[in-house]
């Protein structure tokens, strides 16, 4: 039986295509479109979620899509779906196990994939150990001390960590080019190279060697060539 809300808003609602990869989470986006549109009667979100399935997820039902129950119709292709779909204990344990490196993302973005793989599960020592393993050793050292118990608190301490690692990294990198950029203005890459000796023309500020004539004599005390 279909509610009058249901009736007002049957054509204004559009669901997107079953996620096979995010059972879970296609299930809270259409929940929610629900909710708004004020769509509550059972066979309606039903028909909805039928709708929204592709063809291969749609064969691998169609005992309970030929022959619904009664009663509890969207709670019953939901809980189906999510038995098909969704990652075993066993998955979500070697997934987290495997996750890949920490790369260029913020640790709380590693958190975050690592928290939806816990699942309704609570957090442990363990699954703190696991994280922190993905840390720079440096970081880790710090976090290590802070013994902080909430996942969500230990991410964001990481990431002010890690955004202080990353300003002094860009900061020793902009030194070096600095460092290279006076380096190639040195008057050893002049394009008049003819009042320079052999050695100084060869290897430049680098040279150990001296034969005179050569404009670069004035540096050679300093660069320990003979003079």
């Amino acid at each position: 039986m279909s509610t009058d809300g249901d009736t007002q808003h049957a054509v204004a609602i559009k669901l997107p295509t079953f996620w096979s990869a995010e059972p879970r989470v296609w299930f809270q986006q259409i929940e929610a479109q629900f909710a708004l549109k004020n769509i509550v009667a059972d066979q309606t979100k039903f028909y909805y979620v039928v709708s929204a399935l592709d063809q291969d997820t749609a064969k691998r039902i169609i005992d309970l899509l030929e022959d619904p129950p009664a009663e509890n119709k969207f709670a019953s292709i939901k809980q189906r779906l999510l038995d098909s779909f969704d990652l075993s204990n066993q998955e979500r344990a070697a997934r987290l196990l495997n996750m890949a490196p920490l790369g260029d993302r913020k640790p709380s973005e590693l958190m975050d994939k690592m928290l939806a793989l816990m699942g309704k599960h609570q957090s442990c020592f363990l699954f703190q150990h696991l994280f922190l393993q993905h840390m720079p050793e440096d970081i880790r050292i710090v976090l290590v001390q802070k013994d902080l118990e909430n996942p969500r608190d230990l991410a964001k301490q990481a990431d002010k960590l890690w955004l202080a690692r990353t300003s002094n990294i860009d900061y020793t990198i902009a030194k070096l080019r600095k460092q290279r950029q006076a380096k190639s203005t040195t008057p050893f890459n002049s394009n008049d190279s003819s009042q320079y000796c052999f050695y100084h023309r060869r290897f430049k500020q680098d040279a150990r060697q001296c034969r005179p004539p050569c404009a670069a004599q004035q540096g050679n005390a300093k660069a320990g060539c003979p003079q």
